[in-house]
């Protein structure tokens, strides 16, 4: 039981999309796995954390839904955000302890580092399909990626085509 729809992504790759008010914990990691995988993706995403202090999970999930034709009100942008409180300060601080810690690790152990990461990783994505779940998904309106480029800082702006690379837009 994956609990994903069986539609795929606009290019047929097989990525499961959400279906409305429904977004589920595998079509967002299928997704993420795919379209950050794609090398400008991960380093507009990089960019945004480490510059604009924006989270990766977040602007993915945000293109995840605006690739499936669905828009977010400024409203639940702002629960989204809220609702990443714990679980990205505890992210922050684990990955700021890793990276201090890499000099002194072997391969193995930094790998294992990793991996913890990514479980923290899909903690964070879960709170936010719990949130996501909750807000009224648009048809219509403003690209949400955009949005909340532009609230982290305008000239984070830049990023947007970048991190919709691949993907339709509207």
């Amino acid at each position: 039981m994956d609990g994903s729809s069986r539609t795929t992504g606009s290019d047929g790759s097989g990525v499961p999309k959400p279906i409305k008010n429904n977004a589920t914990a595998n079509g967002l990691w299928q997704f993420c796995l795919h379209h950050y995988g794609k090398q400008e993706v991960k380093h507009a995403s990089l960019k945004l954390q480490d510059t604009f202090k924006g989270n990766v999970n977040l602007v993915l999930l945000l293109a995840w839904l605006e690739d499936a034709g669905f828009m977010l009100s400024a409203h639940s942008l702002a629960a989204l955000r809220q609702s990443l409180t714990h679980s990205e300060t505890l992210l922050t601080r684990y990955r700021l302890m890793r990276r201090e810690l890499k000099p002194q690790l072997s391969r193995g152990a930094y790998q294992k580092m990793l991996n913890y990461e990514l479980t923290l990783e899909k903690f964070q994505q879960q709170e936010l399909l719990t949130c996501i779940n909750q807000q009224p998904w648009l048809d219509t309106g403003p690209s949400a990626v955009e949005l909340y480029c532009e609230q982290l800082d305008i000239a984070a702006r830049y990023l947007y085509p970048t991190l919709m690379k691949g993907l339709s837009t509207r």
